[in-house]
C-alpha cells in the first residue's frame, strides 16, 4: 500500500456541549515524533484558528472528550450542572494528560 501521509488530512472532531452555541472545543488525532505515537489533540474553539489555545494531549479520543468536558463543566455555574429532575451531578473527573514523545 503506498505512503498516503503526504496526502490525507488528520481527522478532526468539534466537541459541543448543551450549555453552549457554539463548539467548546476541537480534538485532532495526532501520530507524534519518530516512533509515529497516537496522539488525540485537544484545543479551545475559536472561530479564527490562531486564537485557540491549547488545552491538552491525551491517548484515546474518549480521554481527551472526557477532560474537555470536565474542564468546560467546572467554569459553569453549579445551576447549570443540574438534570431535569433538579438533582446536581459532578463535572466529569479529569485524568492526566499523555505525556510529549521521546526525541
Amino acid at each position: 500500500m503506498p505512503d498516503l501521509s503526504n496526502f490525507t488530512k488528520p481527522l478532526e472532531w468539534e466537541v459541543t456541549h448543551s450549555a453552549s452555541q457554539v463548539p467548546i472545543a476541537v480534538i485532532r488525532k495526532l501520530k507524534l515524533g519518530p516512533g509515529q505515537v497516537l496522539y488525540f489533540r485537544a484545543v479551545t474553539w475559536n472561530a479564527d484558528v490562531r486564537k485557540r489555545e491549547l488545552i491538552g494531549y491525551w491517548g484515546s479520543l474518549a480521554e481527551a472528550t472526557q477532560n474537555v468536558y470536565g474542564l468546560y463543566e467546572r467554569k459553569l455555574p453549579p445551576q447549570k450542572l443540574a438534570s431535569s429532575g433538579s438533582t446536581w451531578r459532578e463535572p466529569l473527573p479529569l485524568t492526566k494528560p499523555k505525556a510529549p514523545p521521546a526525541g
